[in-house]
């Protein structure tokens, strides 16, 4: 699910700020945006001086290029801020090295770092100050257990299974009767969950994936319909030998490709775990609370995807069709299976639309509720501290629910 989340939603439209401009010289500043777990993309940061005022374009390769706005600079700091739709705030400290690092933080709590570096540096030589970007961010890491298996020194990369004529990138750790089968947010890859990942495979063998086109996998032609991403998915677990029964979590939009698999392979199904899922009538309960918010967030939200990578245009083109219809062909209105619905609760405290305010969490909550309670076999469980991203913020918890449903089925 490609979002708020500094991982990899960036977004901006620029604007000049007035600032100090000889603080911060002019040229091909060099740098990398960075995910928790260390993966990262390089940047190369376009420093301008414009009429005593400061332009800082960033260049990413295949996303942007990209304007700051509100850009302010110290003598020992530089901020700025992303917008339009997924406003995030960056902070950075200049370092005696003279190579500024920090953190960009998203408006429901999640953060990355970025670095930033004067125009000769050798990106690869520059050693990452984790202690100030953690300290921007007021984030403590949480100790990992050591019994907490490795999941391999190459991760991301996996084995590489061929379903059809294309690669796709997997991994797959731990035993157990059931197989726990991980299915990212919309343009995410399977790195969105490896904290999660290495907590289950404890009791479980656990795979995620990469979908086609994101991550290590090769694209594909077809649509990204959930009939089409169910069936993928069905090819991939066939062809790498991973036998049933599975339990499947899902994130965000990708409930729909989730619940489409529990309705074409029911047989092979033990339950579903649904973390902040989206919903078909989600776009008529956001017009009933504001229309207009929702009409300028969806907007904004399709013409930020209109800039991103093809694989993910994609995808959000057969996830804008179910939200503007209210109807995925084939879908049952409720699982059939045992299902687990989580719901982040998290407002931000500066929302730029409906959704992301105090009145949004709850109503989203509320309506995930509503939908479990025409469940056959449904549990609701809400995380009013967490943001959608509930497997990062607490895996432990995920991992509970995870066990509880997967001993019910037992």
């Amino acid at each position: 699910m490609l979002r708020a989340t500094f991982f990899l939603a960036v977004t901006a439209l620029g604007g000049l700020a007035p600032v100090q401009a000889q603080k911060i010289s002019e040229g091909d500043w060099v740098g990398r945006i960075i995910h928790l777990t260390g993966r990262y993309m390089d940047t190369v940061y376009k420093v301008r001086h414009e009429n005593g005022n400061v332009r800082i374009t960033m260049e990413v390769q295949e996303y942007g290029p990209f304007e700051f706005e509100n850009i302010r600079v110290t003598g020992d700091s530089l901020s700025f801020s992303w917008e339009p739709s997924f406003a995030m705030e960056c902070t950075l400290y200049r370092l005696p090295d003279s190579v500024y690092q920090g953190a960009c933080i998203d408006p429901w709590g999640g953060f990355g770092g970025i670095i930033m570096a004067p125009p000769g540096f050798e990106v690869d030589a520059i050693e990452l100050h984790n202690e100030t970007i953690e300290s921007i961010a007021g984030w403590t890491p949480a100790p990992k257990p050591e019994e907490w298996p490795d999941l391999g020194r190459d991760y991301p990369k996996g084995k590489t299974a061929l379903v059809g004529e294309r690669r796709v990138n997997y991994v797959d750790v731990g035993t157990g009767a059931v197989t726990v089968v991980l299915e990212a947010g919309m343009g995410d890859h399977l790195a969105s969950w490896e904290a999660l990942h290495k907590r289950l495979a404890t009791t479980f063998r656990v795979v995620a994936y990469d979908r086609a086109g994101l991550g290590l996998s090769s694209a594909s032609s077809m649509e990204r319909s959930p009939e089409q991403l169910a069936t993928e998915l069905r090819g991939l677990l066939r062809e790498a030998g991973i036998p049933p029964p599975y339990l499947l979590l899902a994130h965000a939009e990708s409930a729909f490709s989730a619940r489409r698999f529990a309705n074409l392979f029911r047989e092979d199904m033990i339950g579903l775990v649904l973390i902040d899922p989206h919903l078909e009538s989600q776009a008529t309960m956001w017009r009933g609370v504001s229309e207009t918010s929702w009409n300028e967030y969806w907007s904004k939200r399709k013409a930020f995807n209109a800039i991103l990578p093809v694989a993910v245009r994609t995808e959000f083109s057969a996830y804008a069709e179910i939200i503007e219809s209210g109807y995925v062909p084939g879908l049952n209105p409720v699982p059939s299976v045992p299902t687990i619905v989580l719901s982040a609760g998290r407002a931000s405290p500066a929302a730029v639309w409906t959704g992301e305010s105090v009145l949004g969490r709850s109503v989203w909550t509320a309506l995930h509720e509503s939908w479990v309670e025409s469940m056959p076999h449904g549990t609701h469980v809400a995380f009013p501290a967490s943001g959608t991203y509930i497997h990062q913020e607490d895996p432990d918890g995920v991992a509970r629910l995870v066990q509880l449903l997967a001993e019910g089925a037992h």
